[in-house]
């Protein structure tokens, strides 16, 4: 598999983030993009903008007095993903397959709004003539290849911000079909990730020790501090919306007659530092340890902010039973839509199939047995590489 981010922690995957420093023309995307937006105080940081892509209200956004339509700033991560596979490949892309969720809205105009821009965007970044395949569709096709026998597949799709679920005919009878459209069943999704089973850990354990809960005295009357401004640490690249001068200047107010200075000291270092990154980072990795342990320390000690947190799974799986049930609502759909098919096997894929809580979804109702699982991170982009040579295509390439 090809590397498309040298400066990546995985060379094999490419963060579709964007970074515009203040006071020049440059713009980096991918690692770099997060390494300069953590080293500087100034500039525009970008993170998930394929998200916004069914949102009919955003048009467009201002940065650095440039206004960049939705389809231009993914155009920018999609066209340096290109330009890495090209010189790893020593030619050029002629076509591509592109992998898209199986819902990017409920509504169909929406949902047909967003393939448009995200066709739109590949266009511009130098792929012509765009094919799209369903993420969890290019997974099972991954998974295909290992099949001696048909299966009627269940196939769960976990990205960080959503889940996608489907239903599908996969085996030896079905794999040399160049449309593969009509071996899918079933197929819905659900806009809960990875992101959100952080952001509980977050909400539950930390926010206290930035100051969530305690109060500042406003001329006679103690008051507590405004919720929304530490909630926004529940998405850490939302810090930077607190950076602005009068959010600062109340928190510095505040601190002084507060009744927890230390853990409002904490979230202004946070914020002026630009730590949030860094405190998820080890957050997740506490996450990925309960993965296998019973408890999971979250330890952070940067700025002089001093963190040593313990997590136990009963608590964590406590904290992220309402996701849970949002994501076993997604499953009933899907058993509805394929009006009593039932699967002969589940194909989990993406990090958050790797928490036991989650795989429990799954074992208590089809049966431990019946779970299989692929690469967390790579699963659907080796898909959409038989995809795409299925296909045909002469210089074609898979791009998640």
């Amino acid at each position: 598999m090809v590397e498309v981010d040298p400066a990546g922690e995985d060379r094999r995957l490419f963060r579709s983030v964007l970074y515009f420093p203040e006071g020049t023309r440059e713009v980096l995307a991918g690692a770099e993009a997060i390494e300069r937006y953590l080293d500087e105080i100034d500039g525009r940081f970008v993170q998930s903008a394929k998200s916004f892509l069914p949102s009919t209200s955003f048009h467009a956004t201002e940065i650095r007095q440039r206004s960049y339509k939705l389809e231009e700033l993914v155009a920018v991560v999609l066209r340096r993903m290109r330009e890495r596979i090209e010189a790893a490949a020593g030619g050029p892309v002629v076509r591509a397959v592109f992998g898209r969720p199986a819902v990017f809205s409920t509504d169909p105009e929406k949902d047909r709004l967003a393939e448009d821009r995200l066709a739109r965007a590949a266009e511009l970044a130098g792929f012509p003539r765009p094919i799209f395949l369903i993420e969890p569709i290019a997974a099972a096709l991954g998974y295909e290849e290992a099949l001696d026998r048909d299966e009627v597949v269940l196939v769960g799709d976990f990205g960080a911000g959503t889940s996608d679920f489907t239903l599908m005919r996969l085996g030896p009878s079905h794999r040399e079909a160049a449309d593969r459209r009509g071996d899918v069943i079933a197929s819905t999704g659900v806009y809960i990730g990875g992101d959100n089973f952080d952001a509980a850990i977050v909400d539950k354990r930390l926010l206290r020790r930035f100051g969530a809960g305690s109060t500042y005295l406003a001329l006679t009357q103690r008051m507590p501090l405004p919720a929304w401004m530490t909630r926004k640490l529940l998405s850490w690249h939302e810090m930077a919306l607190l950076r602005e001068r009068s959010t600062m200047d109340f928190l510095r107010r505040a601190h002084v007659t507060s009744d927890d200075p230390a853990a409002i000291g904490n979230l202004i270092t946070l914020i002026e530092e630009n730590l949030a990154y860094h405190l998820y980072r080890a957050v997740e990795a506490a996450k990925r340890t309960l993965g296998e342990a019973e408890e999971a320390a979250i330890s952070f000690h940067e700025g002089g902010i001093e963190i040593e947190e313990t997590v136990r799974r009963d608590e964590f799986e406590a904290w992220t039973a309402p996701l849970r049930a949002q994501l076993s609502a997604a499953v009933d759909r899907l058993l509805e839509q394929a009006r009593g098919v039932e699967p002969d096997a589940i194909f989990l894929t993406g990090g958050t199939s790797k928490i036991p809580s989650v795989r429990r979804i799954f074992a208590e109702r089809f049966g431990a047995e019946r779970i299989r699982s692929g690469d967390a991170f790579t699963s659907v982009v080796a898909g959409l590489g038989r995809a795409a040579a299925a296909e045909g295509l002469d210089g074609g390439t898979p791009a998640g």
